[in-house]
């Protein structure tokens, strides 16, 4: 008898790693290929559902994207060619975020916080960190030197760089940077011109264009940072088309549109199944029109 509650005993504790992995503490809504998660030494190919756990470093190829949603409701947009890994998130017994860490390494992302309390938020980024106040930005971080760049949609950002240097933004459009020797605020984006505004519109791919996301995760008037000027209407050349749901190449939990999946380049990740994309209907604070 013993050796058969010994034998049982054993058989949990094997399961108890697989049974600490069956919740995650995000879950991958949309997905385009050439995106991944790496934990330990096991690479998972996600996909539309996959969860996200602690620990994971989530990366994307030239045609990749994951867009994420946390237990509380916070969203998290991962870019082409972009790179982070999930540093900590606990959940309360009541199913609220007691923290929520993130480190961007890389690339173009897209945040919103969720239902949590606003210092349960950490942001890393390779110079500094991400504070933030009930907020909404979009962001970019070099792959060559770590400096970063956010624009603010909504709430209060607070950057700063490892020097403990702060600054913050509060005021529509706005642009900060992080750099290792420097925090500066750049001004209001609908101020530039030329190839300043250019090269805020590669940063900002997803102010610039939100149409390869769904719509839950687009900010209201975003694309007026960077398609419109403080003293003059929106350029007539730059147009936002209609929500295309995200690119996914899995079956989603919600109705899309048909998308033709992206050809995939180096690193190749074969799961081209077309999917339906979400319904037009915006509501609360992602209501835009396109």
């Amino acid at each position: 008898m013993r050796k058969l509650e010994a034998l049982l005993l054993a058989a949990t504790l094997a399961m108890a790693p697989s049974l600490a992995l069956a919740d995650g503490a995000g879950s991958a809504l949309g997905v385009k290929q050439q995106a991944a998660a790496k934990l330990g030494q096991e690479t998972r190919t996600l996909r539309v559902g996959s969860d996200i756990f602690i620990g994971d470093l989530v990366e994307t190829g030239a045609q990749g994207q994951v867009q994420i949603l946390f237990a509380d409701n916070t969203e998290l947009v991962l870019g082409p060619s972009s790179a982070l890994t999930i540093e900590d998130y606990l959940i309360r017994n009541d199913g609220s975020a007691g923290k929520l860490a993130v480190d961007i390494l890389s690339g173009a992302f897209r945040f919103a916080t969720g239902d949590s309390a606003k210092n349960r938020y950490t942001i890393g980024t390779p110079t500094g960190t991400i504070g933030v106040r009930g907020t909404e930005f979009d962001g970019w971080v070099d792959r060559q030197d770590g400096t970063s760049y956010v624009i603010r949609h909504g709430g209060t950002v607070i950057i700063c760089n490892d020097a403990n240097e702060c600054d913050v933004l509060d005021e529509t459009c706005e642009v900060g940077k992080i750099a290792s020797t420097e925090v500066a605020v750049l001004g209001d984006s609908r101020t530039s011109t030329g190839e300043e505004r250019a090269t805020y519109k590669r940063w900002f791919r997803y102010t610039d264009n939100q149409s390869p996301l769904l719509r839950e995760f687009w900010f209201a008037e975003a694309r007026e940072c960077l398609n419109r000027t403080i003293d003059g209407p929106a350029d007539p050349n730059e147009s936002e088309t209609e929500d295309d749901g995200g690119g996914s190449t899995d079956t989603p939990s919600r109705p899309t549109t048909p998308t033709t999946p992206n050809t995939p380049t180096t690193p190749v990740f074969t799961d081209t199944t077309t999917v339906p994309g979400p319904t037009n209907v915006c509501t609360g604070r992602n209501c835009q029109t396109p």
